[in-house]
């Protein structure tokens, strides 16, 4: 099997420190733009490439959203979602409401694209020290495939189906 190669979008305060734990664990990662130069600068020193979101997800077998909330996240979706392959996946690790995330999930079905819902619990402390909490709403396929990545930024991962 390939490794995956990671695209992670909202290197804010929750997603600096998950996505130091993914490119420090191996996995070659693509972030994108923050606000805030000093995160995104971070992890490319740690050996994380730039690129658009365009890029991030053309390059990306899983991206990881971790954004403030559901209107964040379906922007970033909607750009990404003509440069994802099929059989891509896209987590989303923010806190966002049910009725989007399925709306997503089954916009992204019909592209061939699989969706994870993966909210976290616990403070940037523990993301940065890769010990978050993360429920995983995904089938198990696709759960078997993103489990190892979320490992890397939580001990507690529970798959909720």
């Amino acid at each position: 099997m390939t490794q995956e190669h990671i695209g992670f979008v909202g290197t804010g305060l929750m997603g600096h420190g998950m996505a130091k734990n993914i490119v420090e664990k191996g996995y070659p990662l693509t972030v994108t733009a923050h606000r805030n130069r000093a995160p995104v600068d971070d992890l490319i020193g740690r050996g994380a490439v730039e690129a658009s979101l365009e890029d991030l997800a053309a390059r990306s077998t899983i991206v990881f959203l971790t954004l403030p909330g559901s209107p964040q996240v379906a922007e970033a979706v909607a750009r990404i979602t003509p440069h994802l392959k099929p059989g891509s996946v896209v987590v989303d690790c923010s806190t966002s409401d049910p009725t989007v995330t399925e709306r997503l999930a089954a916009e992204l079905a019909a592209r061939e694209i699989h969706f994870a819902d993966a909210p976290l619990s616990r403070t940037p402390k523990e993301a940065w020290e890769g010990a978050l909490d993360c429920m995983v709403g995904a089938d198990a396929e696709v759960f078997a495939r993103i489990q190892p990545v979320i490992a890397t930024w939580a001990v507690k991962i529970v798959h909720i189906g």
